[in-house]
């Protein structure tokens, strides 16, 4: 079996066993885009004099790399039962490479993002009457492509750490990223920057380099870490 193949068949059969967590997945999304519609309305009515442009700023960097996670009951339970290291033991009885395996894994994280964020972002526009005032389509486009490139490029970073670290330390890290974007927020805060205002700004003048640059970098870092977590799965102890 090549690594082509090897990945394919695990990705085939992860998706057969993903619907129910992918469907919950956009019931979740819709959730968030429902809850932050008066914040971002706030927001983009008012620009940086808005109160809560920092709080606009958090929640797309913080929730936005968790569009490439299927929402499903090993999501839930990582920190208890460690299930990605369970599927991980198992996979290597299989005659299966740690190259499919990390391809597989590689090819979920950018197929799952690409649909959830898709989905996500033009229920935004369909729903906020102020963002179809403030962007054209194609404006709005730039604007959502600009953050999708950030959420494939951190969301990869959670990839390696979920596929080279045991659950209780995944966990642990999971909750330094929260410390950092808090950190972040303050920070945009103190210094009245807004992310969120700034790529609005970018896509209504249609600077295209804020997407190609926020893709190239999601690109970028989906490889590096495919790299990377191969190497670190190869010395990986897995019993422990």
């Amino acid at each position: 079996m090549t690594t082509w193949q090897g990945a394919m068949t695990l990705l085939r059969s992860e998706g057969r066993r993903s619907w129910g967590g992918l469907i919950f997945t956009f019931v979740f999304f819709t959730y968030v885009a429902v809850v932050m519609m008066p914040v971002f309305q706030d927001m983009w009515e008012k620009g940086t004099a808005s109160r809560f442009g920092w709080l606009g700023d958090f929640l797309y960097l913080t929730i936005l790399p968790n569009m490439a996670f299927v929402m499903n009951r090993n999501m839930m339970h990582y920190w208890s039962r460690d299930p990605f290291s369970r599927k991980l033991a198992y996979w290597r009885t299989l005659p299966i490479s740690w190259n499919a395996i990390v391809l597989s894994r590689m090819v979920q994280h950018v197929v799952v993002l690409t649909v959830v964020a898709a989905y996500f972002f033009t229920l935004q526009y369909a729903v906020m009457s102020g963002v179809r005032e403030l962007l054209s389509p194609g404006a709005y486009a730039l604007y959502a492509l600009t953050w999708y490139g950030y959420a494939m490029a951190a969301g990869a970073t959670y990839v390696f750490f979920e596929q080279t670290l045991h659950g209780k330390v995944y966990f642990a890290v999971c909750l330094s990223y929260v410390a950092v974007y808090v950190l972040v927020g303050i920070v945009l805060w103190l210094t009245h920057t807004s992310l969120m205002f700034a790529s609005i700004e970018a896509a209504r003048d249609h600077r295209a380099v804020w997407p190609a640059v926020a893709l190239l970098a999601g690109a970028l870092a989906t490889c590096l870490v495919a790299r990377l977590a191969r190497r670190q799965l190869a010395k990986r102890n897995l019993l422990l």
